[in-house]
């Protein structure tokens, strides 16, 4: 018989899972594990902080495979739980200096599509923040740390003093960093270490 090449059977390893079928999870594992590793590799850049993480994950689905005859959609189900995990690593990371550094010395930018589409999320969440500023505000935001122009610059465009721009910076910084640490529990600058870089 011809193995199949996707996972057309997932509903079934899925049950089978859940039932505690440990080859049937080694399937899905085989299959998924590559495209968690990618997701997580694009935050936190370091090959092995990413194994550890994944391998987590992966125990964790598998610690509560009971629910897994409930998931519809087990791909969204198992990002959703890899973005949570990356997350609290994340928070941790923030108290613990030596995995703060390894995480930010290890990110370079990337121009892999499928990675820009995993920032979908943050730059919808960043998005989401911004529209509560005024509208010079955004626009100093934009200049300055989006398409990394200095002050001088950003006040010569604007037609306003540097010491404005710097203000609705200032501004700006707070209300954000207020937010991330408010929503995602994590420093704003590993968000935009993670993001803007």
């Amino acid at each position: 018989m011809t193995p199949k090449t996707g996972l057309e059977n997932e509903t079934e390893l899925l049950q089978q899972a859940a039932n505690g079928d440990a080859n049937a999870f080694a399937l899905l594992y085989s299959h998924y594990r590559s495209l968690v590793y990618r997701f997580i590799y694009k935050y936190l850049k370091s090959p092995q902080l990413t194994d550890d993480l994944t391998q987590e994950i992966f125990l964790k689905v598998w610690e509560n495979k009971e629910a897994l005859t409930d998931r519809q959609a087990f791909k969204s189900y198992l990002f959703t739980i890899s973005r949570n995990h990356t997350l609290n690593f994340l928070k941790r990371a923030s108290i613990d200096s030596t995995a703060k550094s390894v995480i930010i010395n290890s990110y370079s930018p990337s121009d892999s599509l499928e990675e820009e589409l995993q920032t979908k999320d943050y730059l919808a969440y960043l998005q989401s923040i911004l529209v509560t500023l005024s509208p010079q505000s955004r626009e100093v935001f934009r200049l300055c740390r989006q398409e990394y122009k200095s002050y001088d610059e950003a006040a010569e465009i604007l037609g306003i003093s540097r010491s404005a721009v710097k203000k609705h910076m200032i501004k700006s910084m707070k209300v954000l960093g207020d937010a991330v640490k408010r929503d995602l529990g994590i420093p704003l600058g590993i968000f935009l270490t993670v993001l803007l870089k």
